[in-house]
């Protein structure tokens, strides 16, 4: 395991998170989990600054599960019961699937969230499990309008006064009736 942490991460210092499985009680079992209680899955060496990560150890989940049974994979916190991760079928776990875990990371480079996906093998490379570390980006700024513009005495500037509709057309009215007088007068 060493030896792995001085080959990923030459000169940088590497972090470690242990992640965890715990089934979840279903209809059809809903007193009895299969996996009483949360068990490593995985251990992942990772660096945040690089994004980069490998798996140090591996156990998949093995027993008397039926391939639509659901897990739950992701962080522990053994001191407030909480889970922070996803759920996924038992199904995933096939020899079949390529498994991925998500490590998500935060600013100061600690685990925040841990995702799981598989995919279908396309080749007998021999990598069934990868790691993908994802910082944490910034969040959208807002675009905002131009600054408000007081007068002088410190209050909202008044906005043009609405003009009337003869305020307005004057010229189209006076228009109309030049042209009613010069055609008025031929008669």
């Amino acid at each position: 395991m060493l030896l792995s942490k001085l080959l990923l991460l030459p000169g940088a210092v590497a972090s470690s998170v242990t992640i965890y499985m715990h089934s979840v009680p279903t209809t059809s079992t809903p007193q009895t989990p299969v996996v009483p209680s949360p068990i490593p899955l995985a251990q992942i060496d990772y660096d945040a600054d690089k994004s980069t990560g490998t798996v140090t150890s591996f156990t998949p989940p093995h027993g008397s599960y039926a391939s639509d049974h659901l897990l739950r994979i992701g962080i522990h916190d053994s001191a407030s019961g909480s889970w922070r991760g996803i759920v996924t079928s038992a199904a995933s776990f096939a020899d079949e699937y390529k498994k991925k875990f998500v490590v998500h990371v935060d600013e100061k480079g600690e685990v925040y969230h841990v995702g799981f996906g598989t995919s279908a093998k396309a080749d007998s490379s021999g990598v069934d499990v990868e790691v993908e570390v994802v910082r944490r980006g910034a969040g959208a700024k807002p675009v905002l309008n131009k600054p408000i513009v007081l007068n002088a005495e410190g209050k909202l500037a008044d906005k043009a006064e609405e003009k009337t509709f003869f305020q307005k057309y004057w010229w189209m009215i006076a228009l109309f009736l030049l042209v009613q007088f010069v055609a008025g007068g031929k008669e």
